[in-house]
């Protein structure tokens, strides 16, 4: 990637779209209001059970670039990414919006190696859109962030 961007045309870096995949959890707070009942003196009072950690998770597909965040996409509920769900529901959005955000023609893709994003049906759908495939980098692999550099 370095190589291909080596070239002199500097403003590449704004041409690179990256995205990742993770898992989301979330609960819902109860609130004090909500377990206010009547007692009579007599009766004891309810035993409220404790909260669980977390109700429910959704995957998201988070995309971004060089000037910031460009679209997250909720898969359905417990469901994972497949390169048809990645094709048809995510990919089109993705690239409408960032394509209505700027209007450079030129969009490079940069993603791990996971197994819906090197499918056939994927490549193909990326060359059939105009979009440039950076070389990949393996999965679950944060620190080569192409995004990040440090110097001593």
């Amino acid at each position: 990637m370095v190589q291909r961007l080596n070239g002199g045309d500097l403003n590449a870096v704004f041409d690179i779209l990256t995205c990742d995949e993770s898992w989301i959890y979330y609960y819902d707070p109860d609130t004090k209001r909500q377990f206010a009942v009547w007692v009579f003196p007599s009766e004891e009072m309810p035993t409220k059970l404790k909260r669980v950690r977390s109700v429910g998770e959704k995957m998201v597909a988070s995309f971004f670039g060089r000037t910031g965040h460009y679209a997250t996409i909720i898969l359905e509920d417990l469901k994972t990414v497949t390169a048809e769900w990645y094709t048809n529901n995510c990919l089109p959005v993705v690239l409408e919006k960032v394509r209505k955000k700027r209007h450079r023609s030129r969009i490079l893709l940069h993603h791990d190696n996971a197994a819906s994003h090197i499918a056939k049906q994927t490549i193909d759908y990326l060359a059939t859109s105009d979009v440039e495939l950076l070389g990949g980098h393996p999965p679950y692999s944060p620190n080569l962030a192409i995004f990040i550099y440090f110097r001593n």
